[in-house]
């Protein structure tokens, strides 16, 4: 986890705010977080736009990003590759296979070889989902696919409904329009979207339901 602390000044106090407060509603009838959630949540999608937009300034030429180093059996989320194994960010902080499958989703993916931890050999860049494949994804939705969820498209990244780790084609019927909140919900959530008809639908994670137990020797109160 990553804990932030600072000090405001009451122009930039009363900025930041009314950004997390456009962003802190909750997104449909299946969005349990809590208020302290949707807010730290609408800070980092706030800083996924920016990072998106490409309008923060360049370092050495290239547009910040987040970088992962991962594995083919990380990627796929084979067994024995979980949050400790296969992923790591540039400081080393591990990434679970879930959130490694998410951001691939949308990502720049670059194939390096190693030996004996050496590399030999690094590949060419290519996007996921191509410039185009994401205009005609535009041009099909105005939000994200998420029921009751009024993210603009714009606010949105291409998930595939065959996840892209597991073998799913970046073409337009594979692909959906997710806002950062439920693009998480769905890989690392527990949420599954699956196919109906001509469109899709989306199942949330079994929820628990608390059951009351008697013990020995006491009543049920009338």
């Amino acid at each position: 986890m990553y804990k932030l602390d600072a000090l405001l000044d009451p122009q930039g106090a009363a900025a930041l705010r009314a950004a997390i407060d456009s962003l802190n509603q909750p997104l449909g009838e299946d969005d349990v977080r809590s208020p302290k959630q949707r807010r730290a949540d609408a800070l980092v999608e706030i800083v996924h736009q920016a990072l998106d937009q490409g309008t923060l300034p360049r370092r050495h030429g290239v547009r910040p990003h987040i970088n992962i180093n991962t594995s083919i059996e990380a990627l796929k989320g084979e067994l024995g590759t979980g949050l400790v194994e296969g992923s790591e960010l540039d400081n080393g902080m591990p990434v679970s296979s879930k959130s490694v499958q998410r951001l691939a989703c949308d990502g720049t993916l670059c194939r390096v070889l190693k030996a004996d931890s050496v590399v030999v050999d690094v590949g060419r860049a290519t996007r996921a989902v191509s410039p185009a494949q994401w205009r005609a994804l535009k041009a099909r939705h105005r939000s994200c696919a998420a029921p009751g969820c009024d993210r603009p498209i714009n606010w949105t990244s291409p998930h595939h409904v065959e996840f892209w780790a597991r073998g799913g084609k970046s073409n337009l019927s594979n692909l959906l329009p997710l806002c950062y909140f439920h693009h998480r919900q769905v890989h690392e959530g527990g949420w599954q979207v699956v196919r109906a008809g001509e469109g899709v639908k989306f199942i949330p994670p079994d929820r628990v339901i608390p059951k009351r137990v008697r013990g020995p020797g006491m009543r049920w109160a009338a």
